[in-house]
């Protein structure tokens, strides 16, 4: 009987430890969620950009390996004496169209119009035009998605054609500007 007294308290404080490490376990799981913006919708607005100029290398293949491209150009600005600012990507393929090792992008940072770009860095300026922007607050792979579906029910809603390129804007406060340019569907 005794023996029977003590596996009900190891079976309770077990129960206990579960439980808790159950409750540890989702609140640490939503939090993680709640930082990748999984309960966040990305804001759709229709603006005319001003121009961007942008010191970048071009990476061919998959548009998620970028974060090595954008350190590469970062090293080159700074030997040229250039403080890296915004970092951004210009996707030039369509995902859904292209294979994923032949998509191009051009990463980089946006630069100031005086500022020196070293070589090999390329440069592009990119004139204003009227963009569909989304913004997003949280992880760039859960954003791109929330972003760019947002901004096809924009259009569709609104009567606006999207098209390429991309361009995304990575900005200090943990927040992506994805833009696309748009135009009026003609009916």
């Amino acid at each position: 009987m005794a023996t029977d007294s003590q596996d009900s308290k190891v079976s309770g404080k077990m129960l206990s430890l579960i439980l808790i490490g159950l409750f540890v376990t989702l609140c640490g799981g939503a939090m993680v969620m709640f930082y990748l913006g999984a309960f966040s919708d990305a804001v759709v607005t229709r603006t005319t950009t001003q121009s961007y100029r942008i010191a970048y290398l071009t990476n061919i293949g998959s548009y998620n390996n970028i974060e090595p491209i954008i350190e590469q150009v970062a090293e080159h600005l700074k030997k040229g004496e250039v403080t890296p600012q915004t970092p951004c990507a210009l996707f030039l393929d369509s995902a859904s169209q292209v294979d994923e090792k032949d998509r191009r992008a051009q990463v980089g940072y946006i630069v100031e119009r005086n500022d020196y770009i070293p070589s090999p860095l390329e440069e592009l300026v990119i004139p204003s035009r009227e963009v569909a922007i989304a913004t997003f607050s949280g992880g760039t792979l859960l954003g791109s998605y929330k972003a760019y579906k947002a901004m096809r029910e924009w259009s569709r809603a609104n009567g606006y054609t999207l098209m390429l390129p991309a361009l995304e804007i990575y900005h200090s406060n943990g927040e992506v500007e994805y833009q696309l340019p748009i135009e009026k569907k003609k009916y």
